[in-house]
């Protein structure tokens, strides 16, 4: 606060010592300056007709300045105002004369009595009018209780409630209407005296109900679960109260002064009294915001309701200046309303009126506009009339407890990026992450609207206002078009792949090496970013027309550029193209298990020019289409899975196949591996005999992606078997066989130790057969990786 007076006070200073400048300036430049004394002495003949022209002397100067003339026109306007102001103040004592000649004019001069009469035959003919509508409402009550006994459930079903009430409503209102027109047309002519008292006074009276029906549909003081407003109850029951007397009030008292006015009463009692009502409206408003203030500081500043929040000073500021504010401009525009009535005779109410009640209008324009983006967002709960609304609450008032008595469930709490672990949760759509933007843009454009409304109200015609309201209302239009289509397409696109994932039963995290993917979810993917950039690209296109722009030699310059673009990324064309016609030739799916480009993975993202595969063991590969040359699905149709089993080779063949057989017929009765099967599991015999067993093989179809599952139950019941058996399952070893002669001369006739010349000869034996030993192993272990 302190920077803002010193701020202020160095501007005021500043324009203060410009202003004695331009003085002292202007009249420096008035005064007559020697030619002779110039540098350059001009001619005699030139300097002679100088010399003749007059100089303008300082008061003749500011007689013709605008501030002047600005002066003047002040004071004429305050004489003026002076002058009216005393006329219409001396007409005080002539209202009762007046008033009483006025209203003995409108009797045509047959006393009070006849007055009296007319006014009963009028509330006799209201009275008729409520009675049918009173007969009318006993038939809808029985409905009326059932549109307001329950709580709604949801917002939507408390709009459709107060349409129904608000249709029921009106319908009586007609009924009244009807009454009273009929019977008026049936038995009072139109030159009774009672013609023109109702012409004046029917219409207000229905202006009246109709009022009375809206304020009750938006408000409900009677009932709280049926309003709309976010007030609570004495904040709905001030503003309906309020705004019923400003109506009913306004409405009467205007006809009831033009009425006498067209029946003698003189133009100053007329403007006096009128500007009496101006008063009385102006303390009805200030009055509601009085009784509101409280609310409204928390709406405004949004103060907080814990102890441990602290607002900031410009907050403490605002909040105490608010109100002195809106009395100010209110007292203001009461100011201006009475001028013109006094000093022009003219009549500024609605202009006035209007002005006011935009900002209203305003909020509630931009609360209908919240709730809606709600609704497409899919908040719907924080709609739900049955929660209850913290701000109109005091602060000592436990919110969960009273929450848990009316049995309503509070506002979730907004949904985070992260799961409670810490990872990744569910991300929310586009549209609910940038929903503070587009509100605040909304209600920009609700200001800027009510704004150009006000101006063009009081006789300000602003063709650029009028220009910028219409470009943003035509881009508003057309970013709402092209968001109700989206939301179409990718609801139905979204559907179509729910479907798809349901009937395939695709579980990407549990393959191994991938299941078989859908060519519809895959094509449904790259539908729904097609549409996002088409719809991106009409909606700038037709948001820079709206603003004026000629979209011609964009789009022609946009062909010539992309003709250029296509020169200079050749590889990017060709990695695009290649892609469509991998895409058209069915060769992977999103989920499919591929080999391509010396890399093994599984789908998982296609975009426009490149494929994402993942690794079984995490890693994930970017590869462009253009590099992908041949592609090697494992994901398609079936799978045919080859085991194999070493064996001793004294083992029966005949009996393991047998028991091969039984476990086929086991696997295919099994819960879940039976439906993983397409064909009986098969021994195929021995494939091979090697130097120490013989190899069998059994064979296996699955789809794809179940092999494994299906493979590992058969290692263990295969083990199991032949456990039960007694086969017995090969393992490498070398047999080494000596000859009988060098295992004789290892031992002495006497049984004494001498050195033999033998016994190298049985080390290097010995040496020799384990090194053939292990090179028969190395062998055969190279031969079973080069069969795998």
């Amino acid at each position: 606060m302190k920077k803002f007076n010193q701020t202020l006070t160095i501007t005021v200073f500043l324009l203060f010592f410009t202003s004695l400048l331009g003085i002292a300036f202007g009249a420096e430049t008035n005064e007559t300056v020697p030619i002779d004394d110039a540098a350059e002495k001009p001619s005699t003949a030139l300097v002679q007709d100088l010399k003749k022209i007059p100089t303008a002397d300082a008061e003749t100067l500011f007689k013709e300045s605008y501030f002047h003339r600005f002066i003047e026109r002040g004071k004429d306007n305050l004489s003026t105002i002076g002058q009216r102001l005393t006329s219409v103040i001396s007409k005080y004592a002539e209202i009762p004369a007046e008033v009483t000649q006025a209203l003995n004019n409108l009797n045509g001069g047959k006393g009070y009595g006849h007055f009296v009469k007319i006014i009963l035959l009028f509330m006799l003919l209201l009275g008729i009018g409520f009675g049918a509508e009173r007969l009318f409402n006993i038939f809808i009550k029985k409905h009326k209780q059932q549109l307001q006994s329950t709580i709604p459930d949801s917002f939507l079903q408390l709009i459709a409630r107060l349409s129904a009430r608000t249709v029921l409503e009106l319908i009586s209102l007609a009924v009244f209407a009807l009454t009273i027109v009929g019977i008026y047309v049936l038995f009072y002519p139109a030159q009774s005296p009672l013609h023109e008292l109702a012409m004046i006074y029917l219409p207000p009276i229905l202006i009246i109900r109709l009022a009375f029906i809206l304020l009750s549909t938006l408000y409900s003081p009677a009932a709280p679960h049926m309003r709309v407003a976010p007030q609570n109850c004495m904040s709905a029951a001030t503003y309906f109260m309020g705004f019923m007397t400003f109506i009913t009030v306004s409405l009467f008292v205007s006809k009831t002064l033009l009425l006498l006015r067209s029946h003698g009463l003189s133009e100053g009692v007329f403007l006096l009294l009128y500007a009496h009502l101006g008063l009385f409206q102006f303390f009805i408003l200030l009055a509601i915001l009085w009784m509101d203030r409280a609310r409204i500081t928390r709406l405004v500043m949004k103060t907080p309701t814990d102890a441990e929040s602290q607002s900031t000073p410009s907050g403490n500021i605002i909040q105490r200046l608010w109100f002195p504010l809106a009395c100010a401009g209110l007292l203001g525009f009461e100011l201006l309303w009475q001028v013109n009535l006094i000093l022009y005779q003219k009549d500024l109410v609605l202009p006035l009126l209007l002005t006011i009640l935009s900002i209203p209008f305003g909020l509630l324009l931009f609360s209908i506009g919240n709730r809606l983006l709600l609704i497409a967002s899919g908040h719907t709960e924080l709609l739900d009339p049955r929660i209850v609304n913290q701000d109109i609450l005091p602060k000592d008032v436990d919110i969960a407890a009273l929450s848990a008595r009316a049995n309503v469930a509070l506002p979730p709490e907004p949904v985070s990026a992260l799961s409670t672990d810490g990872s990744p949760g569910q991300e929310e759509p586009l549209f609910v992450r940038n929903l503070p933007l587009i509100r605040n843009l909304m209600g920009i454009l609700i200001f800027c609207a009510l704004f150009f409304w006000v101006m063009n109200l009081w006789g300000l015609d602003l063709p650029l206002g009028r220009s910028v309201v219409q470009s943003a209302a035509s881009i508003f239009a057309t970013l709402l078009l092209a968001y109700v289509v989206w939301e179409i397409c990718r609801t139905i696109i979204d559907r179509k792949l729910e479907e798809d994932r349901a009937q395939s039963g695709l579980d990407m995290e549990d393959m191994e090496e991938g299941g078989e993917g859908s060519r519809k979810g895959t094509l449904l993917t790259l539908l729904r970013k097609v549409i996002v950039a088409l719809i991106g690209v009409i909606v700038i296109l037709i948001s820079l027309n709206a603003v004026g722009i000629n979209i011609g030699p964009l789009l022609a310059g946009a062909g010539i550029l992309g003709l250029a673009v296509g020169f200079g990324s050749q590889t990017l064309v060709k990695d695009i193209l290649s892609g469509v016609f991998f895409l058209m030739d069915d060769a992977f799916r999103v989920g499919d298990y591929i080999e391509t480009a010396g890399t093994k993975g599984m789908v998982e993202h296609i975009s426009l020019r490149s494929l994402r595969l993942r690794h079984p063991r995490g890693m994930v590969y970017t590869i462009p289409f253009g590099d992908m040359g041949s592609v090697q699905n494992f994901s398609r149709d079936y799978i045919i899975t080859k085991v194999d089993v070493r064996v001793r080779y004294d083992a029966d063949i005949e009996k393991i196949r047998k028991i091969i057989k039984k476990i086929s017929k086991e696997l295919q009765k099994d819960e879940e591996t039976g439906s993983l099967l397409l064909s009986k599991i098969k021994s195929q015999g021995v494939r091979e005999m090697d130097d120490s067993a013989m190899i069998l093989r059994i064979k296996f179809k699955t789809k794809p992606g179940d092999q494994f599952v299906v493979r590992r139950e058969v290692y263990r019941r295969v083990q199991e078997r032949f456990r039960q058996e007694g086969i017995e399952f090969a393992h490498r070893n070398v047999t080494v066989y000596l000859p009988p002669e060098v295992t004789g001369a290892t031992n002495g006739d006497d049984g004494e130790d001498y050195a033999d010349p033998g016994q190298t000869l049985d080390k290097k034996l010995l040496g020799a057969g384990a090194g053939d030993a292990a090179a028969a192993v190395s062998q055969a272990m190279e031969a079973d990786q080069k069969l795998k």
